[in-house]
């Protein structure tokens, strides 16, 4: 067995609960709160029937919830539906270094084997920072200095399942030799790339992590091998998607220093290279004079990322809205907000929308940070108004406060029928890890 290999198993078989930082802790509970927020609030988003659909006509016995749909599918299948629904709206956390989605897959792979065996809170969590927190490590060893990938990687596809599969493997009790297994089966089915942004499979990617990282630990534990080489071995994980990778982020420090804090939850449905432009917008928008008729023009400046990943000019739907700078910048200026409404494909047809788009100029400039942004309207008096955003609400220098968390989870669910039950879940989520099962937290929601 690789010596790399054998250490995250054995990290993962010793770790405790009661061992971790009480911010990890904490955090641990914030991770899910938002999750559980994405999930429900996503739940709603089209592209959730539609995979229902195709996955009722293959699906085992009911063992675990869809998410909002009122209906129970085999775990596998709700891993799947429910990591989609988190995902939909590009709602869900962000690692911050590597732009992976941990949460996404984990919490739904998680929560579906909740429904499976008896869960505790403690352990729940523990699980779930466990899995966020090597998916973290994983994608820094392929996209993070001295490592490299292509850009066209979907981080959380790739890395997603082999992080789940160790969480699962831990609540399921796999000894060394299955928890290596589960972890090879999971790195085996990554993938994903970022053409499929702008289509339903930009959500499908990480919903498809969290259930490889689901199957591969139960197939682990019925015997189901792999090769104990499969991150560093020739045609193996690093090879292939690294160029070069640095497994060494694997280990360094591991159990000491923790990754996952630097996962950060999402105040704009969207892209996170483009919050900060975002943010300068709606600055803007409530300055003296300024009002869409009145815009004669936009200048953005962003980081060299946010015009390579978000430049789509011409949003067709709420999908390209979801990388497209010049929406969520015109949207901002026009409603003075940017939430779930300005990612809709309503207001990506929104005739005011679209007018104040084509007056949008954005350009790259290296000297701001990946979180700062500079915006100037000129009106069509000849006046100007400008806003510079040095570092925005969900990036490492300013992340969500727990009162931010609780009102993006009531926003989420407003227009619909859990609307009256949002505080009770807010609270059920900060008590989570007093709970002695988790199936039975949130009656109605989850569980039998």
């Amino acid at each position: 067995m690789t010596d790399i290999t054998r250490e995250v198993a054995q990290f993962v078989r010793g770790s405790r609960w009661f061992d971790l930082p009480a911010q990890v802790q904490h955090e641990a509970k914030r991770i899910f709160l938002n999750w559980l927020g994405c999930a429900l609030g996503g739940s709603t988003h089209p592209a959730v029937p539609a995979a229902v659909a195709a996955l009722a006509e293959l699906s085992g016995p009911p063992q675990a919830t869809v998410l909002g749909q009122g209906i129970r599918m085999d775990i596998a299948s709700a891993a799947l539906l429910n990591g989609l629904s988190a995902s939909a709206h590009a709602f869900d956390d962000t690692h911050l270094a590597t732009i992976a989605h941990p949460s996404a897959p984990s919490g739904a792979a998680l929560l579906a084997l909740a429904e499976r065996q008896p869960i505790s809170g403690s352990a729940f969590l523990h699980a779930l920072v466990l899995a966020n927190e090597l998916q973290c490590r994983l994608s820094k060893a392929l996209a993070v200095a001295p490592a490299h990938c292509h850009v066209g990687l979907y981080m959380t596809g790739i890395t997603g399942g082999f992080g789940v599969a160790a969480a699962v493997g831990k609540l399921i009790g796999l000894n060394l030799e299955q928890m290596i297994w589960a972890m090879g089966i999971a790195a085996t089915q990554a993938g994903g790339f970022r053409a499929t942004h702008a289509s339903m499979c930009s959500g499908y990617v990480p919903a498809h992590a969290g259930r490889s990282g689901l199957v591969g630990a139960l197939m682990a534990a019925k015997g189901f091998t792999c090769s104990a080489h499969f991150l560093d071995g020739r045609n193996g994980f690093g090879d292939v998607f690294g160029a070069p990778t640095h497994l060494a982020a694997l280990t360094d420090r591991l159990g000491e220093h923790f990754d996952c804090l630097d996962v950060a939850a999402k105040p704009y449905p969207a892209g996170v290279f483009i919050h900060p432009a975002i943010e300068a917008c709606l600055a803007l928008s409530v300055m003296d004079g300024v009002a869409p008729a009145a815009i004669e023009k936009v200048a953005l400046r962003v980081h060299p990322l946010g015009v390579g990943l978000t430049g789509k000019t011409a949003p067709n739907n709420a999908y390209d809205a979801q990388i497209s700078v010049y929406h969520w910048a015109a949207a901002a200026l026009v409603n003075k907000a940017a939430g779930l409404r300005e990612a809709s494909d309503a207001c990506v047809a929104d005739s005011r929308v679209v007018a104040l788009r084509r007056k949008i100029v954005v350009n790259a400039d290296e000297s701001l940070q990946a979180d700062g942004a500079v915006a100037s309207v000129t009106l069509r008096d000849g006046t100007t108004r400008h806003a510079h955003v040095e570092h925005c609400l969900g990036s490492a220098a300013r992340p969500m406060s727990d009162q931010d968390l609780e009102m993006k989870f009531v926003a989420q669910l407003a227009d619909g029928p859990l609307a009256t039950r949002a505080q009770a879940l807010i609270e059920a989520c900060w008590a989570i890890a007093e709970a002695p099962d988790v199936s039975h937290i949130a009656p109605g929601i989850w569980g039998r």
